[in-house]
């Protein structure tokens, strides 16, 4: 059964969700924890994920993009809201584990190190650097889930990762660069 059928039976039959839900859990379970950097949040933003995914499949409609995409587009407006929350002083209390040492020659670069900087970004310069190098997608399937042009998108990254870079210690940096050279 291809996705496309599956959601329409879902939007019919609403416990053919569960195919959707495992079809789609692991990746943006991923993408979430990439992003909030704790396990427990992460569950509570990806069970925010399908809970309106599922309450809101009736709105789903099918045109250029996978329904993949719309999950991920949920994905990002929790995790925003998931962080609007904290910073209001909300109820959610974040547990971010920082390693803040320098990974051994032996071991690559964390993404814990890595969430140390990056969390000091603004939140979309975070989301286009996840998906790219984190989650692997192209520019195109980007572009398909944030509705942005693949150039913009292009320049974004570009933009992100010298700000990424900014944030970094000189001495960390030449380390990386020595090791890629």
């Amino acid at each position: 059964m291809t996705e496309k059928e599956l959601v329409m039976r879902a939007k019919k039959d609403i416990s053919a969700f569960d195919q959707i839900y495992e079809m789609h859990f692991q990746k943006i379970f991923r993408y979430v924890l990439m992003r909030v950097n704790n396990r427990d949040v992460a569950e509570e933003v990806v069970s925010n994920v399908f809970y309106k995914a599922m309450n809101k499949l009736h709105m789903f409609r099918w045109r250029s993009i996978p329904f993949s995409a719309w999950l991920y587009r949920i994905a990002a407006n929790e995790i925003s809201n998931y962080y609007r929350k904290r910073k209001r002083g909300g109820v959610i209390v974040d547990k971010v584990r920082v390693e803040l040492e320098i990974p051994s020659e032996e071991e690559p670069m964390s993404y814990d190190f890595i969430h140390h900087y990056m969390k000091q970004l603004p939140h979309n310069d975070q989301d286009i650097i996840v998906l790219r190098y984190f989650e692997k997608f192209s520019f195109t399937q980007i572009a398909e889930m944030t509705g942005k042009k693949e150039n913009t998108l292009r320049v974004n990254l570009h933009r992100a990762l010298k700000k990424l870079e900014s944030l970094i210690p000189g001495e960390v940096l030449d380390d990386v660069y020595e090791k890629v050279s």
